[in-house]
């Protein structure tokens, strides 16, 4: 076996030094420019990221939290319920908890990592607003048409918490455009990374106005003093958005160096003990994660001890190494949910199953090579 190469990080930015020198004289030109909070940058950002998705409408938030709260404080879910799924970050539950739904937790097939669409048309509700489809590691779920059939047919929007899924598709749909809405996210970690930031997309007009007033205090016209309805700040960063502008501007070349070393792992894992997830027919994933799931009976948190002490490699983090429905929020407030907990058998061998590898622009073949090879040392181990 041979030596582990240095640790390989979890996440890389994809940064270089001579985007560090370009993007120095952009802030300058910002700072100097007087122009420091909601200005070029943020309508610039917003109007790339829309034509970069063919939508409409682009409204900017502070980060993608924000943008999902937005998109649901816009339809007015007080004392309704949103449905979503049990793998995901909390997040996608706490947005809609903020704008005052109540939640129903739906169960996710292991075959594809997302929202299960039997077990969301049996726990459908007549008070059911919305269900949120969230789009896991960057995977679009290949059930999203019968999905939103099943939203449409309650009367409910579908909302994609597309965190994960900046140019990802599905049989040539942008991740961002199969619903009523989609909220992104540009934390550090994310495919597009901006530190922090988020944007909330939509078709719908009447729709996008509602989320500029509420994202400016309840202000039609922003700065006018005015306060037509409530409304918070969820306003973005100039700063932020300077630096989305850069990360779109090379999107291209970002998720292609992803998708390359995605179809790198593909390769590598085949005849061994981990089982590659493999991107569902006529999808084009981010993937800001690549899943591979453990042998039956292999405990991952020692597996992942053994791969640090043996070899040195720390793996990406999991999506998600808990469900939704095993947080102990629920226990704390069990009035918010729509209908009681049960168990989620799919999600909870989902979380339970899987680790991520890292997959960045610039991790090398050889680096992906031998953390492989380490990877089947200490799942054989057990």
């Amino acid at each position: 076996m041979k030596a582990a190469s240095p640790k390989i990080p979890p996440v890389r930015m994809p940064f270089s030094e001579a985007d560090a020198d370009r993007l120095a004289e952009r802030f300058r030109a910002t700072l100097l420019s007087g122009r420091i909070a909601m200005g070029p940058n943020v309508a610039a950002f917003e109007a790339a990221f829309a034509a970069f998705l063919g939508v409409p409408h682009a409204a900017g938030t502070g980060n993608g939290t924000q943008a999902l709260e937005l998109v649901c404080r816009a339809r007015d879910f007080a004392g309704a319920s949103v449905a979503v799924p049990a793998v995901t970050f909390m997040a996608t539950a706490f947005a809609p908890l903020a704008a005052g739904a109540r939640i129903i937790i739906v169960d996710c097939d292991p075959e594809t990592l997302q929202m299960d669409p039997d077990d969301l048309e049996r726990k459908m509700r007549p008070d059911t607003r919305a269900v949120v489809l969230v789009h896991l590691g960057g995977f679009i779920s290949p059930a999203w048409e019968r999905i939103r059939r099943i939203a449409a047919d309650a009367g409910a929007m579908l909302i994609e918490d597309a965190a994960h899924a900046h140019g990802s598709s599905a049989g040539g749909r942008m991740a961002g455009t199969l619903g009523d809405a989609a909220a992104f996210s540009f934390f550090a970690t994310k495919v597009l990374p901006t530190g922090e930031g988020g944007m909330a997309v939509t078709s719908d007009g009447e729709l996008f106005g509602r989320m500029l007033r509420i994202r400016q205090h309840g202000q039609a016209r922003p700065g006018s003093n005015v306060h037509e309805g409530f409304g918070l700040n969820f306003r973005p960063s100039e700063f932020h958005a300077l630096l989305g502008l850069d990360v779109l501007g090379r999107a291209g070349g970002i998720l292609r160096a992803r998708r390359e070393a995605a179809s790198r792992y593909d390769s590598l894992l085949e005849g061994t003990p981990l089982k590659a997830f493999r991107a569902p027919p006529g999808q084009n994933p981010s993937y800001y994660k690549y899943v591979a799931f453990l042998p039956e009976g292999v405990p991952r948190d020692r597996f992942k001890e053994l791969l640090r002490e043996r070899h040195g490699y720390a793996l990406a983090g999991e999506a998600y190494a808990l469900p939704v429905h095993l947080q102990p929020f629920w226990d704390r407030n069990p009035e918010r949910l729509a209908r009681p907990l049960e168990p989620l058998p799919g999600a909870e061998r989902i979380c339970a199953g899987h680790v991520c590898l890292p997959v960045f622009p610039g991790i090398s073949p050889e680096d992906q090579k031998l953390l492989v090879e380490a990877m089947t040392d200490s799942a054989l181990a057990f």
